[in-house]
């Protein structure tokens, strides 16, 4: 597939802006959710779009470690917007032992069924090629935000030769290591040729406290090209989700919605309302007042999922997963209509406030 990516941005605020993402025919408009997980599995596509879903996402290294030809993943998932995929380095790496981390590439033992497998980054862009990919990242090793100082020098080191020897990624998302030494992501960034498409700001995992997560985002969205991507290819809580945005991410990963409603939680405003309760079991009242999402509107009551969870019926959490999908993307709409207006609501900016956790 022939791939054109362009990014036009709309407005600014401060480190945070607007705009729309198009490539091959389909766009969406960012900050945006890229969407993981569950919801993947259990909702159709239409149900998908029907919560304010733009983009999802799929690890090529699933694919490649099959013999099959899945062809385009447009048409084989009947998914009609923003397909991202990632390269499945870090897999790869956790899978590894170490002396399986070569200077080519990686070699692990495939958990299915004991092969002995070598990935390249010439294999992962390859792979996200064949499944249509909209947006692609490149192959890293990334040490990790907590690995010791040598283990991220060697990560950037390796990145920045494979970068050098891979002109195919122009077009598609760099990965960015360093852990939290700035000075090792300046080294990781000063490696990336100009012609890429973005950014996949590496190492950031949920675990990582929101506090710290804030510091290094905005320290390294600083450091980028304003004119690409900026995506950050994980995200934990809310309050997290909303920090990252801020902070000026355009791309965010989230399975949210889905471990909510798998631990039988509507996200309601800022808080989680725990249908299992019993004090729930007369509530007719909706998921949330005034809500629009597709269970709400179809009259679900707080009454119907707490008997569909304690009666373990899997629709309960189905209506869960599209109550959630849709609050955090109408969540993430409202950022993008106030930073459009140049404005922040200081209790929004108290909701992502980094908090020593």
């Amino acid at each position: 597939m022939s791939k054109k990516l362009t990014f036009q941005i709309s407005h600014r605020y401060q480190s945070m802006r607007t705009g729309t993402v198009k490539v091959n025919g389909r766009q969406l408009a960012t900050p945006a959710i890229v969407q993981t997980g569950s919801a993947l599995t259990t909702l159709t596509p239409a149900e998908l779009k029907a919560c304010g879903v733009q983009a999802i996402k799929q690890d090529a290294l699933d694919y490649w470690r099959s013999a099959a030809d899945y062809g385009d993943l447009h048409a084989l998932l009947g998914w009609p917007g923003v397909l991202v995929t990632a390269a499945g380095s870090e897999q790869a790496y956790r899978w590894a032992k170490p002396r399986g981390r070569k200077q080519d590439g990686v070699s692990f033992h495939d958990p299915d069924n004991g092969q002995l497998r070598f990935y390249t980054p010439q294999d992962a862009l390859a792979e996200q090629k064949r499944l249509g990919a909209d947006i692609s990242q490149g192959f890293a090793r990334d040490a990790g935000y907590f690995a010791p100082v040598d283990d991220l020098n060697a990560a950037a080191e390796q990145n920045a030769r494979w970068l050098a020897g891979q002109p195919a990624l122009a077009g598609n998302l760099a990965p960015i290591v360093g852990g939290g030494l700035l000075r090792v992501r300046r080294a990781s960034l000063n490696a990336i040729p100009a012609a890429v498409a973005g950014y996949s700001i590496m190492g950031v995992a949920s675990n990582v406290p929101v506090k710290e997560q804030s510091r290094l985002v905005t320290e390294v969205v600083g450091m980028l090209d304003e004119t690409k991507l900026r995506y950050l290819p994980t995200a934990g809580d809310l309050h997290q989700l909303a920090a990252m945005l801020l902070a000026g991410v355009d791309l965010l990963d989230s399975d949210l919605a889905g471990r909510e409603a798998a631990m039988g939680n509507a996200l309601v405003g800022a808080e989680r309302l725990h249908l299992d309760r019993e004090r729930l079991a007369s509530d007719q009242r909706p998921l949330a007042d005034h809500c629009k999402c597709p269970a709400c509107r179809t009259g679900v009551s707080r009454a119907t999922v707490h008997h569909l969870l304690v009666t373990e019926q899997p629709v309960g959490e189905r209506y869960l997963l599209m109550h959630n999908l849709f609050t955090i993307n109408q969540l993430v709409a409202r950022i993008r209509d106030m930073i459009a207006e140049g404005q922040v609501p200081a209790e929004l900016r108290k909701f992502a406030a980094p908090c020593d956790q």
